[in-house]
């Protein structure tokens, strides 16, 4: 059996530079493909939103928020399961996270553990559930 998080497309997108690269560095040293964005708007430019397995994103993002960005993708005929994070405890945006189909919401500091877990079973299809 092939393991999915060794070679489906992890894409990153998060506009502080030493947050996107230790999620870069950390997926990488536990075997995964990443690909990294600062913004949303690059991600949605990319080929890499043709191949994407599984989304990771900030919640807060200059420009296209990490919500926006979920609520663009749910228009999309192809499903990307999605994990955000964020600096900010919000019940709202937890909320509309939620309802755009985030699989996961972790709170930073992100425990290593538990994003790779959750990226794992995203990319299995498993449940998706909130944290």
């Amino acid at each position: 059996m092939v393991d999915a998080s060794k070679t489906s497309l992890v894409v990153c997108v998060e506009d502080d530079e030493p947050v996107r690269d230790a999620l870069r560095g950390l997926l990488r040293a536990n075997g995964m493909r990443v690909v990294a964005f600062a913004s949303a708007e690059e991600f949605l430019a990319s080929t890499e939103l043709q191949t994407a397995a599984c989304l990771i994103t900030d919640i807060r993002l200059g420009g296209i928020s990490g919500l926006d960005l979920l609520d663009k993708l749910s228009g999309m005929t192809r499903r990307i399961p999605s994990i955000l994070i964020t600096a900010h405890s919000d019940v709202a945006a937890g909320d509309r996270a939620r309802n755009s189909g985030a699989s996961r919401i972790f709170l930073k500091p992100v425990s290593p553990t538990d994003l790779l877990e959750a990226i794992r079973t995203a990319l299995a299809g498993g449940p998706a559930h909130t944290a």
